[in-house]
């Protein structure tokens, strides 16, 4: 199932998809569109908040043991009160910056790779993906200036020999849901580009968000 006004930000760690939201929620808030509304996975609930402990190298946990974790959050999501199904029944366009795709391609890459297809096979699907691409050698030396950054470390993921089998990993699973469900728009953005520049790409897109129905 595809759902209207929802849109997804997925890529390599490094790509700065939180950076385009955050401009993104400044852009509508200063065109005075106040139906949009952005979240993001890990979720700020209490199954997310022990995601990112895992991520963070402060919990240790198998692989497959993440994957159910990640679709146990992303249910609440979804399907909790507040979560992405009540808020389209608002009436509101919602922008998270992550979703089943990373599920699919970290957790498939890193543990039983048939698991995260079968947990996340049920959820509904975005109307547009937005894939931020870019070197993942590029990609790691953004993660590892933001950690000197922030005097903190760098999380489980962030290694780049990963990294480039994730990169790899993402091209071939959305040639597949580009097949598989070709009413799902996938964009792919140079997120190479000065930060303003893939802005203004992106805000020609969403512009007019919520769409009618």
């Amino acid at each position: 199932m595809i759902l209207k006004n929802f849109f997804v930000f997925e890529g390599i760690d490094g790509t700065g998809t939180t950076t385009q939201l955050n401009n993104l929620k400044k852009r509508f808030s200063e065109s005075g569109n106040n139906k949009i509304r952005f979240t993001c996975e890990p979720t700020d609930g209490e199954t997310g908040k022990f995601i990112r402990r895992i991520l963070s190298g402060e919990v240790s946990v198998t692989a497959d043991t993440l994957a159910f974790l990640f679709a146990a959050d992303r249910n609440e999501h979804i399907s909790g009160e507040t979560g992405i199904l009540h808020m389209l029944a608002e009436e509101n366009a919602v922008f998270t910056d992550r979703y089943l795709f990373s599920s699919l391609v970290y957790q498939g890459e890193a543990g039983n790779p048939e698991l995260p297809a079968k947990l996340n096979g049920g959820f509904p699907l975005p109307e547009c993906l937005f894939f931020f691409d870019i070197n993942p050698e590029t990609a790691m030396e953004r993660v590892s200036a933001r950690a000197a950054e922030k005097n903190t470390c760098t999380e489980i993921f962030e290694k780049l020999e990963f990294q480039k089998r994730i990169h790899e990993k993402y091209k071939t699973i959305l040639e597949e849901f580009k097949i598989r469900e070709p009413e799902m728009d996938i964009i792919t953005v140079d997120a190479s580009l000065p930060p303003e520049e893939i802005t203004e790409k992106i805000w020609t897109v969403v512009k007019n968000l919520p769409k009618i129905r």
